[in-house]
């Protein structure tokens, strides 16, 4: 039950950092991927909490930090890459178009598929 519990965490700290976390500036930034410092940050916001939920769920320093790495290297290079070719193909940036939802979606997928990853090590570790 407490993994389910970890996966529901890592889900809602994604959502936070997503949605309700991310400044005017990261939005642009995300929109070509050449800003890198915005993105930068945006990508730090989610390893950062996802950070917190590990360590709530007792998770070592060590597993922590390649944990903290894997979401922040995966979440720049995921977002810099959907902004570079957004920027480099407008019609992927047009919300009227379906194009666009298809880029958003493998977005969100992957995320989540690292969001997976990250709960099956952590659990795995400590068999929660």
């Amino acid at each position: 039950m407490t993994g389910i519990i970890l996966l529901a965490a890592l889900f809602l700290s994604h959502y936070l950092a997503d949605f309700c976390f991310t400044t005017r500036s990261m939005i642009v930034a995300k929109s070509d991927g050449r800003t890198l410092f915005p993105i930068i940050l945006h990508a730090s916001i989610h390893a950062f909490l996802m950070g917190i939920c590990l360590i709530i769920f007792g998770t070592t320093i060590q597993l922590l930090l390649g944990l903290f790495l894997l979401e922040f290297i995966s979440h720049f290079v995921i977002d810099t890459t959907k902004g570079r070719l957004t920027h480099a193909y407008p019609k992927l940036a047009d919300n009227h178009q379906k194009p666009y939802w298809i880029v958003y979606g493998m977005d969100q997928l992957l995320h989540q598929l690292i969001i997976i990853a990250i709960w099956g090590i952590a659990t795995y570790h400590f068999s929660l």
